[in-house]
């Protein structure tokens, strides 16, 4: 990247940082926000670059990948994505060979998602890399940082569940 372009990045990033923590000084939702929307931008660049693929296809196959079969409602439920995105992406994963989709009488009327050969193998790769890029973030934490950070957002999580919107 030319000299020129990287002190613009860098300085759009120094700008979103500064604007993300003078609103989090007053609102911890902003910055949780912030750092999921920045989380998110990262990894779907990442994954659509070098993968193919987009954070919703990421969801689904590493949900796919710990459960072996779903029908699209319960994967969906699972990924916690949106019904129909589930099924738009399963779509494109199918057409890849990583998914396939089979229509189940024994389940009722529903089709039933699961990981192909190439698909789990897929699956493997994406683990790792997944692996490769939390170890990256969160190198500057300790383990037990990182454990009690994962205990704070299950309990934001159940409290967002219980949230009282209308006030």
């Amino acid at each position: 990247m030319p000299a020129a372009k990287k002190r613009e990045v860098e300085q759009a990033s120094n700008d979103r940082a500064r604007t993300a923590g003078t609103l989090a000084r007053e609102h911890l939702a902003v910055l949780v926000s912030t750092i999921g929307m920045r989380l998110n931008r990262g990894a779907t660049a990442y994954y659509r670059s070098v993968w193919n693929i987009g954070a919703v296809e990421w969801r689904l196959i590493m949900t796919l990948k710990s459960i072996s079969s779903l029908n699209v409602s319960e994967l969906s439920d699972a990924a916690d994505i949106d019904k129909a995105a589930a099924s738009r992406s399963l779509a494109i994963l199918e057409e890849r060979g990583l998914v396939s989709v089979e229509q189940t009488r024994s389940r009722g009327r529903a089709a039933i998602a699961k990981l192909t050969a190439e698909g789990r193998k897929f699956a493997v790769k994406l683990t790792e890399v997944s692996r490769e890029r939390d170890a990256r973030l969160f190198r500057e934490f300790t383990p037990s940082d990182k454990e009690r950070l994962r205990d704070l957002l299950h309990q934001l999580a159940r409290s967002l569940e219980k949230a009282d919107w209308e006030h």
